[in-house]
């Protein structure tokens, strides 16, 4: 099986997220190295949402997203993803900021 560690050091996860613009999903490989470093609890609650035309890609940055809401970062848009490097670059307003989470459970470190 491919390690997704392998594969992030050959391609950042650059993802636009915006409420009018589709996700541009990685391929099926990609996305099957993504859910191989999950914990098994977020990669069960990730492949029960990947539903109905949803990517495994789609729900986890939906997922980040909720989890940076929760961590005090209201109102944010999520601009740019690496799971490789565990980060996030997020929108607040005008200001970008990058935000550190744990790739296997997608919760934000402070």
């Amino acid at each position: 099986m491919i390690s997704f560690r392998h594969l992030a050091r050959f391609a950042a996860l650059p993802v636009v997220l915006a409420a009018s613009s589709a996700l541009a999903a990685p391929g099926p490989a990609f996305q099957q190295a993504i859910l191989a470093e999950l914990s098994p609890a977020t990669r069960t609650e990730v492949q029960s949402r990947a539903t109905g035309g949803n990517s495994v890609y789609e729900v986890l940055a939906v997922i980040l997203l909720n989890n940076l809401q929760l961590a005090g970062t209201p109102n944010a848009q999520v601009v740019a993803v690496d799971f490789g490097r565990e980060t996030a670059v997020v929108k607040v307003g005008e200001a970008y900021r990058v935000v550190r989470f744990d790739s296997s459970t997608l919760s934000v470190r402070n």
